[in-house]
């Protein structure tokens, strides 16, 4: 019964020596500074993405200004060719006469 009480009233004081260790980080600083780094990298890669991409934009309407430009060529270029070939068919039909007058 001794032994009961006495361990007890071990139990009840308080310690007189405390355990002497360093606080645990919830987020050690190590982990952070890498998480900022790595947000750095992040955004820069983003800007770099962002300009990239301006950059093909603009040589894409560059190429759909070349493709729009000999398109409207070929129509041109095809009118002229219709037109000779109305030409000559009225010709060789005799509906359009053409003289030339040597000497004139």
């Amino acid at each position: 019964m001794a032994k009961g009480v006495q361990r007890q009233t071990e139990q009840e004081t308080t310690p007189q020596e405390f355990a002497e260790a360093p606080p645990r980080d919830i987020y050690p600083v190590s982990d952070i500074r890498f998480v900022l780094v790595e947000i750095g990298k992040l955004a820069t890669k983003t800007d770099r993405l962002i300009d990239d991409v301006k950059g093909h934009g603009d040589k894409i309407d560059a190429v759909r200004h070349q493709v729009s430009f000999v398109k409207g060529a070929l129509y041109v270029i095809g009118a002229v060719i219709a037109a000779l070939g109305i030409a000559v068919v009225w010709y060789f039909s005799g509906k359009l006469a053409i003289t030339i007058k040597p000497g004139a």
